[in-house]
């Protein structure tokens, strides 16, 4: 069986390649859309790239909103450089090869920084940094000859298939290196934001690869305003309902899961037997360690639990379309196995005068509190009530077990 994170990391690329997928139908069946479309496909990129600078800076995603403004000024540019190059003498091709090397190499930038606001010091210095590509694409672009023009044209092989591709070797391996990058990032912390990268990243080179195509730019560059945006609003959830320390539902969460219920249900709750003692002597960092690795240990409990973090050490278990009697032997075999883990607790200590690591095994245990829905208890309030009293009771018991 593969893990919840392998599962994830699947779910997660499969998104960039649906919209890859899309883009290619779009594009290769753009000129059988009516002609009403074909003209709302030409600008709605840009409706959704402010679309996702609007929500980049109400949900403070710079990242997301300085990458819209980069994605929509280089689409004006590609789109309408023409006139402009027409007027000037300059060769559109020049302009070209220059954004096609400028824009994975802003993903990549974008991707790494944090988040440090949009009107902040740091937004500002961002801002700055657009200003500054802008003014050295324009010098460069009317300069005959110059180290990243040579740079950019270089070939490193001659293979004919390449010659179809109207992107250059450089800009092409630049792509790919992104693309590389990201897809490490994402494996080390599967997020959709980072999905969204990828799928933007992708998109943005199909688009600039079948350029010569009908409405190939604008239908591409829209797919990855679009990808953007999806990546704001799985932010802003995740924020508003996933705990950040454990990654499990929060609090918000809870509280509508519990207002859907119907029928039958349980309802658990559980926490950390003396964590606060925990803490204070192992330290928060390590204290943390431990409430990551139970929360871990939450969401694989059978009998269709759904685990929620209730706050501090305290975490809920949901189970629909179950009673007491069903859920026990699963909340008993729960709490034996995180009593049987081990965590590595390692720290830098003076022993006989000499700074040594000390390694040790620690262990915790849980207390446990289960309500069901009855005549007694008929609301999911009522019931997470009963369960906190008989989480209370379990302590009483002595802790480290299961009380009704």
């Amino acid at each position: 069986m593969r893990s919840g994170k392998s599962r994830k990391l699947i779910g997660l690329i499969s998104i960039p390649i649906g919209f890859v997928i899309i883009t290619y139908t779009l594009i290769l069946n753009v000129s059988k859309f009516p002609e009403s479309w074909t003209i709302v496909l030409q600008y709605i990129s840009y409706f959704l790239f402010l679309g996702g600078m609007l929500l980049g800076s109400r949900f403070n995603k710079s990242k997301v909103f300085f990458l819209s403004l980069i994605l929509a000024l280089s689409q004006a540019v590609l789109s309408y450089g023409g006139i402009f190059t027409h007027h000037t003498g300059i060769k559109i091709v020049r302009l070209f090869n220059i954004l096609c090397f400028i824009i994975p190499i802003n993903i990549f930038l974008f991707s790494i920084l944090k988040e440090r606001g949009i009107l902040t010091l740091w937004g500002k210095i961002r801002f700055g940094f657009i200003l500054f590509q802008v003014i050295s694409v324009w010098w460069m672009i009317r300069l005959q000859q110059s180290q990243v023009q040579v740079l950019i044209r270089h070939k490193f092989v001659h293979w004919e298939f390449l010659q179809t591709i109207p992107m250059t070797q450089v800009c092409i391996l630049t792509f790919f290196g992104v693309l590389l990058f990201l897809s490490i990032k994402i494996s080390l912390k599967p997020t959709l934001m980072n999905s969204s990268l990828i799928g933007a990243t992708l998109i943005v080179f199909i688009g600039l690869t079948l350029n010569d195509l009908f409405l190939a730019l604008p239908i591409s560059f829209a797919m990855a305003g679009l990808i953007l945006i999806i990546g704001v609003i799985e932010a802003s959830y995740f924020m508003a309902y996933i705990d950040e320390l454990t990654d499990i539902p929060a609090r918000r969460a809870l509280n509508e899961s519990m207002m859907k219920l119907r029928g039958k249900y349980v309802i658990a709750m559980m926490d950390i037997d003396f964590f606060k003692k925990f803490n204070d002597k192992y330290g928060h960092d390590t204290g943390d360690k431990v409430l990551k690795i139970v929360a871990s240990n939450l969401q694989k409990v059978n009998g269709g639990g759904r685990a929620f973090r209730y706050g501090g050490e305290e975490f809920t278990i949901l189970f629909s379309d179950k009673t007491q009697n069903d859920v026990i032997p699963y909340l008993e075999e729960l709490r034996e196995h995180i009593s049987k883990q081990k965590y590595a607790y390692k720290k830098r200590r003076k022993v006989n005068g000499k700074e040594k690591m000390v390694s040790k095994d620690l262990s915790v245990t849980i207390s446990i509190g289960v309500a069901e829905k009855s005549d007694k208890y008929k609301s999911a309030e009522e019931v997470l009530k009963a369960a906190d009293k008989a989480l209370y009771r379990a302590k009483k018991k002595g802790r480290n077990c299961v009380s009704k």
